[in-house]
């Protein structure tokens, strides 16, 4: 009996999941109804052991009355309190188990997802599309001259300019420190270049208040196609190295993959796979 209560509360925590207060109530409802139904049966046994042993007070047909419907309400009473408290604690456990959910999704700063949560949707999407890695040009002297905390506030700028471009169609995140990518969905390749482009624009008009001064900065951007398939780490290796290339033709522009390396100069191609600035 214990094994099958056990079971049937579990069935009842994985079902209902407690997602609301109706959910709660439902739990209530059942817990409720079983409690009853066993504790009025374990009455009737108890009391027919006992008055064939003659244990009883009184006849089994006064204990069928007055007796069962003491036990029904003090059942139903006790299993409501405590399955109304048990639910409502694992509601609360749910919504902040939810919400940290999505809060482990999310870049903190900018509001945007991160690069797990990004990835993942990417090749959940499954779609034809473009990738494009963003990086902010020169970020360090941002930090250095301004402040961190004026380095913070451009952050969060640029993500406002890229969901502003981009949202609510495209998927836009953080990567971390001054990286930012986008997946563009559609197959072309003119369109794509057009929001790059006026991605890239607002961001390079947008001035930044900050307390030791304004705040302006440009980024710099590479392409690589995406078609359905195509494995992220290829997408973003390929894309990383179109970015580097734009940021070695003097940076504020964006590069295709597959624009390549002819647009190096021959001594420039070497520091190929360099580290960005």
């Amino acid at each position: 009996m214990r094994g099958r209560l056990a079971l049937w509360l579990r069935a009842q925590w994985e079902v209902g999941v407690f997602r609301t207060r109706a959910d709660i109530s439902t739990f209530v409802l059942n817990t409720v109804l079983v409690a009853i139904t066993l504790a009025t049966a374990t009455y009737l046994m108890v009391a027919a052991i006992l008055t064939n042993f003659s244990f009883f007070p009184y006849p089994f047909s006064e204990a069928l009355g007055f007796n069962t419907s003491t036990t029904v309400m003090i059942a139903a009473s006790v299993s409501a309190l405590l399955a109304w408290l048990l639910g409502t604690a694992v509601h609360e456990m749910a919504l902040s188990r939810a919400e940290f959910e999505r809060l482990s999704r999310l870049d903190p700063l900018s509001g945007l997802f991160n690069r797990r949560a990004f990835a993942e949707k990417m090749v959940a999407a499954n779609v034809n599309g473009f990738f494009v890695l963003f990086d902010v040009d020169r970020f360090k002297a941002v930090n250095d001259v301004y402040g961190h905390a004026a380095g913070d506030e451009v952050i969060v700028a640029i993500a406002e300019e890229l969901q502003r471009v981009f949202a609510p169609t495209h998927l836009v995140g953080r990567f971390g420190g001054e990286e930012f990518a986008v997946f563009i969905h559609g197959e072309d390749r003119g369109d794509c270049s057009l929001l790059v482009e006026e991605a890239r624009r607002s961001v390079a008009a947008r001035r930044v208040e900050t307390a030791h001064g304004m705040v302006a900065v440009t980024m710099s951007a590479g392409i690589a196609d995406r078609p359905a398939g195509r494995p992220f780490d290829a997408v973003f290796e390929a894309a990383d190295h179109a970015l580097y290339l734009a940021k070695s033709l003097g940076r504020d522009r964006a590069i295709h993959e597959d624009e390549g390396e002819g647009l190096l100069e021959p001594s420039r191609r070497v520091a190929a796979g360099g580290r960005r600035r």
